[in-house]
């Protein structure tokens, strides 16, 4: 990854504490919606019915961690209904429902010990389970699960998903659950990870005697290249599964993915939103992959020894310096972190704005450079390896 030469480089701790400053400033201006792609400063605000809503209140557990700001926790808590009333009326019931509880309620319970934001995420959980395709041994993306087309597909992106069946499996023992997952894993790593590292975004499968079949692209340029955010879905989540099977060394699996993310990163070091373009193709930024890409650089790094650690360190802190100089919104009213986000460019749409994605992993992954947890992806191996310390007083300054 190349080097920022900038002289004024950003003090990434100080920009930790701008963007908690921000979430402290700004929550209240969502009420009971939710922020997903924004552009001009400003966060579009939602209902609670796409993949995406999660994130909000995963900033805010984050944030509440960190200050112990009441109003925080308050929000937070007071999100926690629709998702529940997301699961009475089979709202978007996809691969994402492990996105949308383990953000939602798995972090709820784990910061406040909340028995009723458990029992909504083992229902997600179970849920998710029953995606499961036991023939090709890969948790069905997309689609009713009686839908022709979708039965067979899974996506790269549900490596982030199958978390919540892990840490399910281990709250209800229920070895069915972490079988899946692990299933799941191992299919995704054999069809959808190239011999090189690379990834591709999706990859259809006979559902019923769960032959192989062709991979195929929804978001990437083409089948083909390399997705940006699949890509960073891929180091990410095999740093997370490193945790949960540690026997099936997926650790080496993400550092493979993640020196193929770095290899293909164009000079400045901020990530086209497909790392494979021809040069007449649209040529968009995407900073969400840069900061998932970073954060699970961090994880690769808290789970390695040595220089190795220290190598994936300077990597992931690299690029939070090359998103942070270039690419976070300091404008004195902004509501979200990261511009020259890329949502989905084949359909044109969030496109140069924010990505409430982006920003969450773009202040996680911060904290966890920073040394400080909560986790809510992992088994509790990350947070144990971490040096974690009180974090200061959120500062006055909205300028890092």
């Amino acid at each position: 990854m190349p080097q920022d030469n900038t002289q004024n480089m950003p003090d990434l701790h100080q920009t930790y504490l701008v963007l908690l400053n921000r979430v402290c400033r700004i929550h209240h201006r969502f009420g009971d919606q939710f922020p997903t792609i924004g552009e001009q400063h400003t966060y579009r605000r939602t209902e609670n019915n796409n993949w995406m809503a999660a994130f909000w209140p995963g900033i805010l557990w984050l944030t509440w961690a960190a200050t112990s700001d009441d109003e925080i926790r308050r929000h937070a808590e007071s999100l926690l209904p629709s998702f529940r009333q997301r699961l009475d009326r089979q709202v978007h019931i996809t691969h994402d429902l492990g996105f949308l509880y383990t953000l939602s309620a798995r972090a709820q319970y784990q910061l406040t010990g909340d028995e009723t934001a458990r029992q909504l995420a083992l229902r997600a959980a179970g849920l998710l389970a029953k995606r499961y395709n036991a023939a090709g041994r890969y948790l069905q993306a997309w689609g009713d699960l009686t839908h022709p087309v979708e039965r067979g597909r899974t996506i790269i992106d549900s490596m982030m998903n199958v978390p919540l069946l892990f840490w399910a499996s281990r709250e209800e023992n229920r070895e069915d659950y972490y079988t899946h997952a692990a299933n799941h894993l191992d299919t995704l790593r054999q069809y959808l990870i190239r011999e090189d590292g690379s990834s591709y975004h999706a990859y259809f499968f006979n559902p019923d005697t769960g032959d192989p079949l062709y991979p195929k692209t929804v978001q990437g340029y083409s089948d083909h290249s390399l997705w940006s955010r699949g890509q960073a879905w891929t180091i990410y989540g095999c740093a997370v599964a490193s945790e949960w099977c540690p026997e099936q060394d997926y650790l080496s699996t993400a550092k493979k993915a993640a020196r193929r993310f770095i290899d293909e990163l164009p000079p400045d070091g901020i990530p086209w939103w497909d790392l494979r373009l021809p040069p007449h193709a649209p040529h968009h930024r995407d900073t969400s992959a840069g900061a998932v890409a970073a954060a699970g650089m961090v994880r690769i790094a808290c789970l390695s020894e040595g220089e190795e650690a220290e190598f994936w360190r300077q990597q992931a802190e690299t690029m939070f310096i090359t998103l942070t100089i270039h690419c976070l919104d300091t404008h004195p009213e902004a509501e979200g972190f990261l511009r020259q986000g890329a949502a989905h460019v084949p359909d044109g749409w969030g496109i140069g704005g924010y990505l409430i994605y982006g920003d969450y992993f773009y202040l996680e992954g911060l904290q966890f450079l920073l040394g400080r947890g909560p986790d809510f992806w992992g088994n509790g191996t990350l947070e144990r390896r971490l040096n974690l310390s009180a974090v200061p007083a959120v500062g006055k300054s909205e300028h890092p």
